[in-house]
Formats: C-alpha cells, structure tokens, sequence
C-alpha cells in the first residue's frame, strides 16, 4: 500500500507540474477583443489552474489502479469494500471544500457581477434572430438593414437581443459573451470592444447562432467589423435610410411580382433594360417566416458582409412588399433572401 501511494504521489506531482506549466506558460487561448471578454478569460484561466491539481489526482489514482490491481481474468467476487476513514479523505475534502468556496467567490461572485454590468452605453445595437440570419438595426442612427455588424472600437455597445420564432443564441466568438434570443422577451449584453479587426481578417469575428435552430442554423451568422470612430461616422453616413425618391420615373417602368413560398422564389432570373425604373413587389406566403429581397453587386459581396444594393426589410409573412429602383449600371447582379440564401437566390440582368 506504502509504496503505491509513493507511486502515486510521484505520478500526481509529475502530472501536475506538467498541467500547471501548460496552464500558465502556453498560449491555449483564444485571442480576446472585448472587455469582458478579458474578463472572462482571467476567470478560466484561473479555473483551470485550480482544477489541474484535482485532474491529475484522479488520473494518476487510475494509472496505479489499472497498473497494479486489475483483475486477471473474470472477477468471481466484489473486490474489499474500502472505509473513507483516516487523515487522506479528510484532508482530500478539505481542500476540495476550499477550492468550492474560493470559486464561488472568485472568480465566481466578484467576475459575473463584473460580466453582467450594464452601463450607460455609447451605441445601442438592436438584434433580432430569425430562421436563418440576425436582422441588425442601430436605432438611434437610423441605420437598419445592414447585413454586417461593425462596431466602434473603445465604445460601449449595448446589444438588445431578441427572437422573432425559435430560440437562437447570441454569441460573438472574439468577443467570449454569448446570451440566449428568446421570442417575446429581450436579453441584454453590454461590451466594449478593445481592438480593430474584421471577419476577412480573423474568423472569430461574427454573430454567429450558438442554438441548434433548425434546417440553416450553421449558416447563420454575419461578418463582425470593428474600426476606429471616424471611420464608423463615415460608415454610418452611408447606410443611414434615405427616403425613397419620388417622381415621375425617368426611363421605362419594369414591373415583376416575385412569389416567396415554401423558402423558394418563383422567379430566379431577372432581365431588365439599363435605364429603367424596377417596380418589384414581393409576395412572402410563407406564414410566420421572415423573407425579403436584396440585389448585392455579386455572391461574393453577399457573402462577405457588404451592404445590399437595394433591397426590403426582413418581415414576417403573410405580406407583400413593393420596392421601386433605379437599374444599375449593365452587368449582372446577384439577388437572395436574406434569411434563406441557400435556396432563395437568383440573378438580375442590366441590358
């Protein structure tokens, strides 16, 4: 007995001094972009020192067990029943005891009160989830329709979160915060990013859905981009809604009525004369799904987060939308739902 717990005990140390140098001196974790997420960061690493200790005791209790005391063959009988008596197990709850309370208080106590603070913000972002994309709209800007979160680095931003369907799950990998969007009720994540960067540039920049929501739930997700404040106020100013032109048209007058049904458009290609004026009504019969229609310069720009051409707003159906625009120059133009991109997409020709 004396010389498997000398066994052990060598085994635990050796074990744990390995897990503590890599817990400490290696670089395991994920690069951090927000405050709280510094905050959180601080929190598991501490976590995880304190539990290497714990991990390698029970490792290292297998690896002898398994070792020096496995049964050879079939076991005919139950092996001694062991009393958790003496000065180890007391001392084992002990400390176990200890690191419990310590925890609950820090980082437990101390570093959620810190995660969940909701100051006075700088920028309020409202987000909705639907099947299968996040409607963005920064309200006291007027921005709304964007299909790419950009943010102003060293600004507090308040998310208010919310779902129009199913549960989905807030979650910006960058930035370690992630809250549920629940139907009917808003949840609230305040933060303040710390660096520059964007989606092209590092992958953990995204909203992405973090709750199994469905047939698309992988795909939905948009590019996160955070800039210094002037180039926000610049970007701001470009996406501000503008009130639609009235007048009389000055070239011909196109009309096409687009049928959304069963997460499909009837018509996927579109012809128009440069110079013309589109009248476009979209019909969404879908009953309780959120379509729209958005003319992007290409896929490509879709995918990468650039603001749509023209386009309508994501809005539940039963409802027919009307949109009336200018053609753009001649070429051809890429057209999707921004809910359902997979199977909603199409072209749009300029002659």
């Amino acid at each position: 007995m004396k010389r498997d717990l000398a066994i052990m005990s060598l085994l635990w140390l050796a074990l744990t001094v390995a897990g503590e140098y890599l817990a400490t001196q290696v670089d395991i974790y994920p690069a951090v972009m927000s405050d709280k997420g510094e905050e959180i960061t601080d929190a598991f690493r501490l976590l995880v020192v304190m539990a290497v200790p714990v991990f390698t005791m029970v490792i290292a209790v297998l690896v002898v067990s398994f070792i020096f005391h496995r049964a050879r063959g079939e076991p005919q009988e139950d092996g001694p029943p062991i009393q958790g008596r003496g000065p180890f197990p007391v001392a084992w709850f002990a400390v176990t005891a200890a690191l419990t309370l310590t925890v609950m208080i820090y980082p437990g106590l101390t570093s959620l009160a810190k995660v969940l603070d909701d100051p006075a913000p700088d920028l309020v972002v409202k987000v909705d989830g639907l099947q299968w994309t996040w409607s963005l709209t920064y309200p006291d800007l007027n921005v709304t329709g964007v299909r790419e979160l950009v943010l102003p680095v060293d600004r507090t931003v308040r998310f208010e979160i919310t779902s129009r369907d199913v549960l989905h799950s807030f979650w910006i990998p960058a930035f370690l915060m992630k809250i549920d969007a629940v139907p009917g009720r808003t949840t609230v994540v305040t933060l303040k990013p710390t660096e520059t960067g964007s989606y092209q540039e590092d992958s953990t920049l995204r909203l992405q859905c973090a709750e199994l929501c469905g047939l698309s739930h992988s795909r939905m997700s948009v590019p996160v981009r955070v800039v210094t404040q002037a180039e926000f106020d610049s970007w701001v100013q470009e996406n501000a809604r503008a009130p639609q032109p009235t007048g009389t048209p000055a070239g011909p007058v196109v009309e096409f009525a687009l049928v959304a049904y069963n997460l499909l458009f009837d018509v996927t290609e579109m012809n128009v004369p440069a110079g013309s004026t589109v009248k476009l009504t979209v019909d969404n019969q879908d009953k309780g799904v959120s379509h729209n229609w958005a003319l992007y310069e290409s896929e490509e720009a879709a995918k990468s987060g650039e603001a749509p051409i023209v386009g309508t707003p994501l809005e539940v159906g039963p409802i027919k939308q009307e949109l009336t625009f200018e053609a753009p120059d001649p070429g051809a133009y890429f057209f999707r739902c921004d809910a359902h991109p997979a199977t909603m997409k199409g072209t749009l020709t300029v002659e």
